[in-house]
């Protein structure tokens, strides 16, 4: 149960992470988004480690996985996310879980029970239909990379969540955030270096024009809890039952986006919303 807790409160500040992005009156570039978080995460996560203890003994174990999960869940995810339009980019990420699942039994043989992956499968579907735009842009779905790379990104993630899943029960969840923290410093400066973006400049310009970039910088700060606890269910429960939970926070978003942006809602995401919480309740019940 303390695991699908963890992974219930990752998917709250992954969607404060994104409502904060959404607010943001100027958008920052993958790779500096990405440096951000990076440095967050040494902030927050050494310190953690440190506190409820790490195996340094493990840390060759762990490095390679940890670049892994830098790379495939984490850098890859900010590209993605600048390709085309933000609603289709959404859908094809979101449908990250099914992949985890996937991997999950293919790689650390993962099964679940009949009823777990009923109520499984309704929270991933009411996530699913809650994401889906009223319209389509034809002519951006036109465009390269709108739909290959979320793609992409979302079967990197289902991939890199499985392999991580695997070292955590090896070495421990704390050990793996620790030398994570350390691997996505190289990964965001190698990162800020294909898209010829210079960090001192850009700290220059978000520390003169701070209100501007505020909600950009506060969605990194968000992201980092979020993904931490994400590692921190992990180490209690299912990868394939804590994926489908955080992979909610898109619906929370629209939760959000509904109570404090004014923005809109359709009775097809009310459903979603419903079935979503459905279907995390049953997901509780079962463990």
């Amino acid at each position: 149960m303390s695991g699908v807790i963890a992974a219930i409160y990752s998917s709250f500040f992954l969607a404060l992470s994104v409502a904060s992005l959404k607010k943001s009156y100027r958008e920052i570039a993958p790779s500096v988004g990405f440096f951000f978080d990076a440095l967050f995460g040494l902030v927050l996560w050494i310190p953690l480690a440190l506190f409820f203890g790490i195996t340094t003994s493990s840390f060759g174990d762990v490095f390679l996985y940890a670049v892994l999960s830098a790379v495939l869940s984490e850098a890859l995810y900010f590209y993605a996310l600048s390709k085309g339009q933000l609603t289709i980019t959404a859908i094809l990420i979101g449908s990250y879980p099914i992949y985890t699942i996937l991997f999950s039994f293919l790689i650390n043989h993962e099964i679940v029970t009949f009823s777990q992956g009923v109520f499984i499968g309704i929270t991933i579907f009411g996530t699913l239909i809650s994401y889906l735009p009223s319209k389509l842009n034809r002519k951006e779905l036109r465009k390269s990379g709108v739909l290959i790379w979320p793609v992409i990104a979302a079967i990197a993630i289902g991939l890199s969540d499985t392999l991580s899943k695997k070292i955590i029960n090896k070495t421990g969840d704390f050990t793996f955030l620790f030398v994570l923290a350390i691997a996505q410093i190289p990964v965001a400066l190698i990162y800020l270096k294909l898209e010829k973006q210079h960090i001192v400049e850009e700290i220059q310009t978000i520390k003169t024009n701070i209100h501007d970039y505020k909600n950009a910088v506060t969605g990194s700060l968000f992201n980092i809890i979020g993904t931490g606890l994400l590692w921190i269910s992990y180490s209690t429960t299912l990868a394939s039952i804590a994926s489908p939970i955080t992979a909610t926070s898109g619906v929370l978003v629209i939760i959000f986006s509904f109570l404090f942006l004014d923005e809109k809602i359709s009775w097809r995401q009310v459903l979603g919303i419903l079935l979503v919480f459905s279907g995390i309740i049953g997901i509780a019940t079962q463990i």
